[in-house]
């Protein structure tokens, strides 16, 4: 624990540090659900698990404050698990290795799990505080980078508070208001194999160095899918040289813009020179059009091996078509709030399922399929509904069927909030100043949870996170300190 030593809030820290030692990707909650409800019994403090995995840890009112309003601060337990394909890493044993840097907390090659440690830690530390606080209830749910299933499975019953305060956003000083919502199109193509024919060389893509980023947070910045990136080479190389197609994989969560994309192409003996040439011509445009943006991008071609079998021709111009034309990026900008995306799609993940499974993916029927999976997301849930049914008109187009997986409402803004009054008084007797309002384009659990009571008012905010849902993910010291000062004023005045 020496690398938290004198971090202040120490309570905080001290929690956060015990969580990077706890597994818990998505639907492996287990771990930490079990020290959170530990921490509860040593506390003496009432908790409560419903049926799907979430808990609630309630702790009554201090002496003076048996009037004050109950305030519920949630997040969620799980956290996004991913790493770049040459980490060793196994994020089902091996503790988060942390690092500070100029100022910041991160992994050393992996995701760090702020998101949502956050409000894990926070809660906890709330909990354990001398403070005079009114009652509060601190609940954490499972599963939320997948598809908020535990906010959409949470029995309403075990929350008394009507008041919400969300710890799971990323800007410090920015109190939100309103998310979008959004849902999954997952496609699945069937598909068949030919043997290689005589004559043929084979060349193993590999695109990496991307930065990734979160599919809603980060959409509009301009950064590079590598699905996109690899697709837009492999079908060019097709038309111009006949290639053929024997392996494509690329991208990794729903939530996270593809950073690696890894293919497998041939082409005639005959053709192999001018491929190459190709390649190194291709390299320096997409490195030219991303100088900005993704300073790191590598793009290699290289000898390799000749597989046993390739995809069918028909097959392949399927999965190829299908790829380069769906959407990717930012499709509307909100015309109410400046700044905001209105709608996007993320072109998330391709793989080959054999036999029914894939690494990141699966289907129920058992058959080989290549699977292709995007996340769309809007604050107008018609325009939400139109872009993942051009997805689906495009899979279809492919000879695929589809599936839609994740559908979660958006959180309308509300402008007379009571607690966000609170919270903009709060963070002036802190700071002096009021906090920036905004909407967020990712998707928060308040606009689930808000469905599932009658009235509940609710804010959300947290420290100063950056490349979330990707192996750069980090979180300013300085900002957590923000936060809890911020939040502690809140649970003061409220």
């Amino acid at each position: 624990m020496d690398i938290i030593k004198g971090l202040e809030p120490a309570s905080f820290w001290k929690h956060f540090y015990n969580l990077t030692r706890i597994p818990r990707e998505s639907g492996n909650e287990e771990g930490v659900r079990k020290y959170v409800s530990d921490f509860a019994d040593a506390q003496g403090l009432e908790y409560k698990i419903d049926a799907i995995g979430n808990i609630i840890i309630k702790r009554p009112a201090a002496p003076g404050r048996e009037k004050s309003p109950s305030v519920v601060l949630q997040g969620h337990m799980d956290m996004v698990c991913e790493k770049n394909r040459d980490k060793v890493h196994d994020f089902a044993k091996d503790p988060i290795a942390l690092v500070i840097e100029d100022g910041w907390l991160k992994a050393d090659g992996t995701t760090l799990g702020a998101d949502n440690g956050v409000a894990v830690a926070a809660g906890l530390a709330v909990l354990e505080s001398d403070e005079a606080l009114g009652p509060v209830e601190v609940l954490l749910t499972v599963d939320e980078e997948t598809g908020l299933t535990g906010a959409m499975e949470l029995d309403p019953s075990i929350v008394d508070s009507r008041i919400l305060i969300n710890l799971d956003s990323e800007e410090d000083g920015v109190v939100y208001v309103g998310c979008a919502g959004g849902k999954n199109t997952e496609g699945y193509l069937p598909v068949d194999f030919e043997a290689v024919p005589a004559g043929y060389s084979a060349f193993a893509l590999e695109l990496k160095g991307l930065k990734g980023g979160h599919s809603g947070g980060e959409i509009h910045i301009g950064l590079g899918n590598a699905i996109k990136l690899g697709s837009r080479f492999i079908w060019n190389a097709a038309e111009r040289y006949g290639a053929r197609l024997a392996y494509l994989e690329g991208g990794g969560k729903h939530n996270v813009i593809a950073r690696e994309c890894f293919a497998s192409l041939l082409v005639k003996d005959t053709d192999t020179a001018a491929l190459l040439g190709y390649a190194d011509e291709y390299a320096a445009v997409i490195k030219s059009e991303l100088s900005v943006t993704e300073p790191n991008l590598s793009f290699e071609l290289k000898p390799t091996d000749v597989p046993a079998q390739i995809y069918s021709e028909d097959s392949q111009q399927r999965i190829l078509d299908l790829i380069y034309a769906l959407p990717h990026g930012v499709v509307k900008m909100s015309k109410v709030l400046e700044n905001l995306v209105e709608t996007s799609t993320n072109l998330a993940r391709v793989e080959l399922l054999k036999d029914g499974k894939g690494v990141e993916a699966s289907n129920s029927t058992g058959e080989t399929e290549f699977f292709v999976q995007n996340c769309h997301r809007s604050s107008v849930d018609t325009e939400c509904d139109d872009i993942a049914d051009s997805a689906r008109a495009c899979i279809r187009a492919a000879g695929g069927r589809c599936e839609i997986k994740h559908e979660y409402p958006g959180w309308d803004p509300n402008p007379q909030s009571e607690i966000l009054k609170t919270a903009e008084a709060a963070y002036k007797n802190i700071f002096g100043h009021g906090p920036e309002i905004k909407a967020i384009h990712a998707g928060l659990e308040c606009g689930v949870i808000g469905k599932k009571f009658e009235s509940i008012d609710m804010v959300s905010f947290g420290p100063e996170l950056a490349d979330v849902h990707t192996p750069g993910e980090k979180m300013e010291i300085k900002s957590v300190e923000n936060a809890w000062k911020f939040l502690m004023e809140i649970l003061r005045i409220v």
